[in-house]
């Protein structure tokens, strides 16, 4: 019996050991997640741009000149105007250039005639600097203008499919105006397929002369799409143009693009026009406003619901002082919006986060079988050197060390918290306040993953999205099949020989095998099977499965009433179920109390999940988590007064 004891206390101090070594990574972890809250809470200014297209809809619908409209869409909180680049192919279809075509032995000629000479020296112009010297020949009747040898007529070596579209730049009289009214200008270019290196240098020297400093890509290519986009980039970054990236616009080369601008850019929310027609603007306003709070968004390029009808003018302004004033009561404010500065960890921070996730590795190994101290610190040395080097290897590696903490301590909490009740002979009388402490101790392992993971991840790449957490879905499927495998095998099984462990998890697996499935069981198991199976279809970068309306009103009720919505899944699946599951296994009901702490570590992996997210900024992921936690612990002690608390037996 003594030497029993001294093992347990020998395990007790290296537990003690593994705890203190948890430390210095915490706090480095910590460390970067407050220089990362700084820089979030730094960066608060919101552009709100609406599109010039629409504004000409708008004046001519209204009867309302151009000047008057931008004038009052500034009072109701536009910083700048979207204007996208003219066409040649435009041109052509609104009568004012006309193509023909000629046959050649070197290939297709098209002659194009353009009656205005301003707007024919524009175009020859533009098609001089973008097009491969010798391709344009000003040579049929010509006409002085301006010092330039402007014809009625010139002929390109191109077809007139290609030519269409070949950008010529922003249309000058829009420029001109939105910059009368004092509002930014952003500009909206067009990739085609025979761009050159020519063709960019001089879509960007056109802006940076014209004091433009956004950009926003056209269309569903970025500019340089496929083979320019690294030099796109680079004469961005040279000219000092700020790229805006369209979340969820799938545009092509737009993660090419943000990579090699190295992060540095905005990011960019927009309801595309068709779904704009079918959504209600108060629908449009919150989702802007959620976009701002949750996301990072730092540009809203707002597409007006209606341009026409009774007073399109007045609705529209409505429209656009509903979404600066949710986007204002959030705490930002309008204005030229600026990048995320430059996050930096160092190597040191990143050893000592390795060090803290294979110290809790170790943790969950000795918490399920007994190891000696040769095998505990073996074990740890292998998981220190393993998991810094992946840490030192890139973000990659970073990814996959971030993926061993969000599998580790999940299941270190589940473990070491509530393991021992797996199989207890004791109950308890009066549980709540036991499973509530358990419950807590189980959710502050996880939220140690949680913070280790915002340490390793802290880049300004993730926080606007270049980058993101891949390994989100696994996260969240391995923690639960292993709690499930710990059940099934009896542990944790402590104080006694591997042999002997081994042969009891060997028989215990076998009787779970071979015990009979009633009809009940089938049913228990596909319900929880799907609500997992839910789960994990609407987890990840690229949900599965979207939400329904009736959601999005639930959705939208909980985040007026508690500032940032929890997640559904933690707080009325994973954490009752995990409390309740916590206080059947004090009271001795392991038949329910086992599947209900298994469904129950949905919540937990959920919760570590909220703080994957790197783009959502972090004092939105702490709000979400706390609130999580706090009604799902309401409702796991409701389901258990109301369901499964036991009742007294009347002595009559």
């Amino acid at each position: 019996m003594s030497g029993r004891d001294s093992q347990c206390r020998s395990r007790r101090r290296a537990d003690w050991l593994l705890l203190i070594l948890l430390v210095p990574g915490l706090l480095s972890a910590l460390l970067l997640g407050i220089r990362r809250h700084n820089l979030e809470a730094q960066n608060r200014t919101i552009e709100l741009a609406l599109d010039y297209a629409e504004l000409q809809s708008l004046s001519v619908a209204s009867g309302t000149p151009i000047p008057e409209i931008l004038e009052r869409f500034k009072e109701a909180g536009i910083t700048g105007v979207a204007v996208t680049e003219d066409l040649l192919g435009d041109l052509v279809s609104t009568g004012q250039a006309s193509y023909t075509r000629r046959s050649s032995d070197a290939g297709p000629l098209t002659v194009i005639r353009i009656a205005d000479k301003q707007l024919a020296e524009r175009v020859l112009r533009a098609l001089s600097v973008r097009l491969t010297p010798g391709m344009v020949s000003p040579d049929l009747s010509k006409v002085e203008h301006g010092g330039l040898l402007v014809p009625d007529a010139f002929v390109v070596r191109a077809a007139p499919l290609t030519l269409n579209s070949i950008g010529l730049g922003l249309p000058p009289d829009a420029v001109r105006l939105v910059k009368r009214a004092d509002l930014d200008v952003v500009a909206r270019l067009q990739n085609h397929p025979a761009l050159t290196e020519k063709a960019v240098l001089a879509a960007v020297a056109d802006l940076r002369s014209e004091d433009i400093t956004r950009l926003i890509c056209a269309g569903e290519e970025v500019l340089g799409f496929r083979g320019l986009v690294p030099y796109a980039a680079r004469s961005i970054k040279s000219s000092g143009l700020l790229y805006g990236s369209v979340e969820f616009a799938k545009q092509r080369g737009d993660a090419r693009m943000s990579k090699e601008l190295d992060s540095y850019l905005i990011r960019v929310h927009s309801i595309p026009t068709a779904e704009m027609a079918g959504m209600a603007p108060s629908a449009a306003v919150e989702r802007f406003a959620r976009a701002v709070k949750e996301r990072n968004i730092r540009l809203c390029y707002v597409r007006l619901p209606e341009t026409s009808g009774e007073a399109p003018v007045q609705s529209s302004l409505a429209f656009v002082s509903a979404i600066r004033s949710k986007i204002e009561e959030a705490g930002y404010r309008m204005g030229a919006a600026e990048p995320f500065g430059t996050m930096y960890r160092r190597k040191l921070f990143l050893g000592l986060m390795a060090l803290s996730i294979a110290a809790g590795a170790v943790l969950l190994l000795g918490c399920l079988v007994s190891l000696s101290a040769a095998v505990r610190y073996g074990l740890l040395i292998i998981g220190f050197v393993g998991f810094a080097g992946f840490a030192a290897m890139g973000e990659m590696g970073r990814q996959l060390v971030a993926l061993k903490a969000a599998c580790i301590f999940p299941i270190l909490g589940v473990i070491a918290f509530i393991g021992p009740y797996f199989s207890a002979e004791k109950g308890e009388k009066a549980p709540i306040g036991k499973a509530i402490a358990l419950f807590i101790g189980a959710s502050a392992a996880t939220l140690c993953g949680a913070l280790l993971i915002v340490g390793l991840l802290a880049d300004r790449s993730y926080m606007v999205k270049v980058n993101q957490f891949t390994g989100i879905k696994a996260a969240h499927l391995l923690p639960i099949l292993a709690v499930i495998l710990v059940m099934a095998a009896g542990l944790p099984i402590l104080g006694r020989p591997f042999s002997e462990v081994r042969k009891e998890v060997s028989e215990n697996v076998r009787k779970v095998v071979g015990h009979p499935l009633f009809v009940w069981h089938a049913i228990a198991v596909v319900v929880a099977l799907g609500i997992i199976g839910l789960a994990l279809l609407r987890t990840g970068n690229e949900p599965g499965v979207g939400v329904t309306g009736i959601e999005l009103k639930f959705r939208a009720i909980l985040d007026r009433l508690m500032t940032v919505r929890p997640r559904t899944k933690e707080f009325l699946i994973g954490h009752p179920a995990l409390f309740l599951g916590i206080a059947l296994l004090l009271t001795r009901r392991r038949a329910w109390g086992l599947p209900l702490v298994a469904l129950g570590v949905l919540g937990q992996v959920s919760l570590l999940n909220t703080f994957c997210h790197i783009h959502t900024p972090l004092i939105i992921s702490i709000l979400r988590a706390a609130n999580g936690l706090a009604l799902g612990l309401v409702l796991g002690i409701a389901a258990w007064l109301v369901f499964a608390r036991p009742r007294r037996r009347s002595s009559g």
